[in-house]
């Protein structure tokens, strides 16, 4: 669920790029959202306006600021694109354009690229899957998982049935830190199925205590396979006051997974800790492996 653009004068070559989702219980219609990272390879500052087309989707235009020459930044652009939510799985492409411009207003512009992103929605209950895994941790356990404190003091890790998907429980866990970084993983060990194509899906709800004026600002979220980044969303961590991902509602985060293997599915939330404790919740719910030939 990212892109990179590099604006220079000779484009490096393009890494292909895809995103799925999984069409079940979506809303309608659905909505995308897209990090973006952004390099400038030119010798002054640039400023980066983002939008897409193609497809059915309908995207916004992100005027993003200046980066200095030789710097880079990533940009979470929240429901970047919207589109009716197809009936039956699809595949679609859709394009992603970067415009680099010299003056601040946008307008002397420079530099413009794109990157084609492979859209592939799968949709799970359709007869054709395999539901291989099902962890909704309705028994009141964590069916497995287990917790690590990678930057912090403090942290829970449990069940909770205050925001849940399937009745009565969800998977909590939450990281704090007076006023410097928290981060907190999740993992559990599969043995993935011998069949073509396998996907994790993971519902995840993210919070932070923003509201309670403690500096307490969600960075990134990122999915591993093993030591494998399969997704990262949001931005690596900085002491800016500002949220980097959405938080209370539900995100859904589609990955593939290698078939006839043991992995390890590891899930981390990062965040400026505050003065307030639970700098970060996070709560999943429903997690899913599925397969088929």
């Amino acid at each position: 669920m990212s892109v990179e653009f590099a604006v220079a004068e000779d484009e490096p070559p393009v890494t292909p790029h895809s995103i799925y989702s999984d069409l079940v219980n979506l809303p309608d219609p659905l909505k995308l959202g897209l990090t973006v990272r952004i390099f400038n390879y030119d010798s002054i500052t640039l400023y980066m306006r983002v939008d897409g087309y193609d497809g059915a989707w309908t995207f916004t235009s992100n005027d993003l600021g200046g980066i200095a020459s030789g710097g880079n930044s990533y940009f979470n652009l929240d429901q970047f694109g919207t589109r009716a939510k197809p009936a039956a799985e699809t595949e679609e492409t859709i394009t992603v354009r970067l415009r680099a411009y010299t003056d601040a207003g946008y307008t002397i512009l420079k530099w413009t690229y794109e990157r084609v992103i492979d859209l592939v929605f799968i949709k799970s209950d359709d007869g054709s899957w395999t539901q291989d895994v099902l962890n909704n941790f309705d028994d009141g356990t964590v069916q497995g998982w287990a917790f690590t404190l990678e930057a912090g003091s403090a942290s829970a890790f449990t069940v909770i049935t205050d925001y849940v998907l399937s009745v009565p429980y969800s998977l909590y866990w939450s990281a704090w830190q007076t006023s410097g970084e928290a981060r907190g993983r999740v993992a559990k060990t599969f043995a993935t199925p011998n069949r073509n194509k396998v996907y994790a899906i993971i519902d995840v709800r993210l919070y932070s205590h923003v509201d309670a004026g403690t500096g307490a600002y969600l960075k990134y979220i990122v999915i591993r396979k093993d030591s494998d980044v399969l997704l990262f969303c949001g931005r690596p961590y900085d002491t800016v006051s500002a949220l980097y991902l959405p938080i209370n509602r539900w995100l859904r985060f589609v990955v593939p997974l290698p078939k006839n293997t043991s992995v390890s599915v590891r899930i981390a939330v990062d965040v400026r800790g505050g003065s307030y404790y639970n700098a970060f919740e996070a709560r999943m719910d429903d997690f899913r492996i599925i397969s088929k030939d």
